[in-house]
């Protein structure tokens, strides 16, 4: 660490270089001149050479004062853009939050909040990890993630979360499918239907909005197939393996092949909400949140 008597006589030195003038450097640095030439003398002592060529009329470098001027004033230079940026850092103006988003998050509000914080704040920057909402819990609990948008259902123990979005549960079926010409069906027949749905492992806190759903029904579904990813699933769903359940954000995103049902008995939603841990917000984090609190507050459209 550079010591506080040395910091204040490098600044003394750069003044004189810059201007070649004891009297100058002394009124810009608002001190008494006798006083800057003892602290320069004081620093070409510690140094063990001379910096300055001075006579009465005239004050020059020397070779090393030359030498020490570049390097000093580009140290200078950076040391001072390295404060600035770790006031904005601890002011909670720039640095990177880590996002944690689910699939059935990123097709809701989450892209709006992401560019808003990035207008308002645009020295910051936001790094994005997709994972299931459980997975999303877990991280925020080891401190890898900031934030995370997951299904409310999920979050638990110290943390705290603000709603995002919620959305009605539909069904989904091959185009193909006589119910494709259907604009709505029971949760009892689709317990008829063959169902490909995701896993348990990565779609943990849908599956349980699921059952609880059915189960209030008293109906199981027959779950032939399933699937990690999204994608995968769509084309199960597109090649006649079976039907599927989704929330209604997922809808303007489907590809052709397979049909939306309104579900006429789900009472559930599939809710999304931001959550952190209160006890490891930063200023930064706070700021993303207070971002989506009042979008959520103001939505556009």
């Amino acid at each position: 660490m550079i010591h506080p008597s040395l910091h204040a006589k490098t600044q003394h030195f750069l003044a004189v270089a810059e201007t070649l003038s004891f009297r100058k450097a002394a009124q810009m640095l608002g001190i008494a001149q006798p006083a800057l030439s003892r602290s320069i003398r004081h620093l070409e002592r510690q140094f063990g050479f001379p910096l300055f060529e001075r006579s009465t009329r005239h004050v020059a470098l020397t070779p090393a004062g030359e030498t020490l001027y570049r390097e000093a004033a580009e140290a200078m230079r950076r040391l001072t853009r390295a404060f600035a940026r770790a006031s904005a850092v601890a002011q909670g103006l720039s640095g990177t939050v880590m996002v944690g988003y689910s699939t059935f998050a990123a097709t809701g509000p989450m892209s709006d909040v992401i560019i808003e914080f990035r207008k308002k704040y645009p020295e910051a920057q936001v790094g994005l990890r997709l994972l299931a909402s459980s997975e999303q819990s877990e991280a925020l609990n080891e401190g890898t993630i900031d934030l995370g948008f997951m299904m409310s259902n999920v979050s638990s123990g110290p943390q705290k979360s603000i709603p995002i979005s919620r959305e009605r549960l539909i069904a989904i079926v091959p185009a193909s499918h006589a119910w494709a010409k259907q604009r709505s069906i029971t949760l009892r027949r689709i317990a008829t239907a063959p169902i490909v749905i995701g896993t348990a492992s990565r779609w943990r806190g849908f599956r349980m909005l699921v059952d609880d759903m059915t189960a209030a029904k008293g109906v199981t579904l027959n779950v032939v197939e399933e699937a990690d990813d999204l994608p995968v699933l769509l084309q199960l769903v597109r090649s006649g393996f079976g039907c599927t359940i989704l929330d209604a954000s997922f809808v303007p995103t489907l590809p052709p092949g397979i049909k939306p049902l309104e579900i006429k008995d789900a009472k559930a939603t599939l809710d999304i909400a931001l959550a952190w841990r209160e006890d490891s917000l930063s200023p930064l984090t706070a700021r993303f949140i207070e971002v989506a609190r009042e979008l959520i507050k103001s939505p556009k459209g």
